[in-house]
């Protein structure tokens, strides 16, 4: 009888083990673009950032962990990309944003 006691307990402590195991982050985190997605700025005047946020399900708040790629040159008509990209602790990547960023001359 003690024989089947541990067994059976033996089987209980593995079971709460294996539903106590973390469940792996899979989620990705989200980048949202503050402002219009297509931005335009007159010639030879300041590119001001309208900005962005990120947050992920675990994580939190990210924003600060956000890469913006691409430039724009403010001297030179043109359109320019602005790219912006994110990854969690887990190495989730956010789907990428992008901006466009105009400069003509008014």
């Amino acid at each position: 009888m003690k024989k089947y006691i541990f067994v059976l307990f033996a089987i209980v402590l593995i079971s709460g083990y294996a539903c106590k195991k973390e469940k792996k982050d899979t989620t990705p985190p989200v980048i949202v673009l503050k402002g219009a997605e297509k931005v335009y700025v007159n010639l030879d005047s300041a590119y001001v950032e309208p900005g962005y946020t990120a947050t992920d399900d675990v994580d939190g708040d990210i924003t600060d962990k956000v890469v913006v790629s691409g430039t724009v040159d403010v001297h030179t008509e043109g359109t320019y990309m602005l790219y912006y990209d994110v990854t969690d602790k887990a190495g989730n990547a956010a789907e990428q944003k992008e901006r466009t960023v105009k400069v003509l001359k008014f």
